[in-house]
């Protein structure tokens, strides 16, 4: 699988590399970004959401938001939207609560595949969390109270639980205290600053910044 995981989105730096990742001329990739992680926030708390994406659009990809609250009860058309894609990114916000939707909507199960076919799969802050085997210990940084049920399971696209914004002043603590928890119960993980990403090309794992 090819993933692309951040703490925030796609920086100028990292840009080449997700493109790499891609395979294509950044005019010519075509991904579909998930926002759906800040749905709990008010949208007076959320220019950050605005940021993120218009730092993916400036890396000049044609990018397409789909918002997976239209597609309840709707996964054949899902499906064919994202299959249409050469990635998704899933943007940052509450864990818990883009864990759930993603199951309500059955996109947990269509990005597992598509990621196992070849489209490659990026994520910020949450959306790279749930590429992981698990979500334990993240309530110290999200409230799972948000969230219509907490799933801890999760999307197993990687076996390294990423833990971001490490060094961040507001969450740079929690992130601390979460990778211990989890290294403590065995659990491999790769911790990355606001600057960095880790990228998992097959076999191969890199932190870039």
């Amino acid at each position: 699988m090819k993933l692309f995981l951040s703490s925030l989105a796609i920086s100028a730096k990292q840009a080449a590399a997700f493109t790499q990742l891609v395979g294509k001329e950044p005019k010519d990739i075509t991904l579909a970004l998930i926002e759906n992680a800040a749905d709990v926030y008010d949208d007076d708390s959320t220019d950050w959401v605005d940021k993120n994406r218009e730092a993916i659009k400036a890396c000049g990809y044609q990018v397409e938001i789909i918002d997976l609250r239209h597609f309840r009860g709707k996964r054949k058309e899902l499906y064919q939207k994202l299959a249409s894609k050469d990635a998704i990114w899933l943007g940052g916000g509450n864990t818990f609560y883009l864990r759930w939707i993603l199951r309500d909507t059955g996109a947990d199960e269509i990005i597992k595949e598509l990621a196992g076919n070849g489209v490659v799969y990026g994520g910020g802050s949450a959306g790279a969390i749930v590429a992981g085997p698990t979500l334990k210990y993240f309530e110290d940084a999200d409230d799972p109270n948000d969230s219509p049920e907490v799933i801890v399971e999760g999307l197993h696209l990687t076996d390294v639980v990423v833990v971001p914004h490490f060094g961040n002043k507001k969450y740079g603590k929690a992130m601390k205290k979460i990778e211990a928890l989890l290294k403590n119960d065995g659990y491999s993980t790769a911790t990355i600053t606001d600057e960095q990403a880790v990228v998992f090309d097959m076999a191969k794992q890199e932190i870039i910044g």
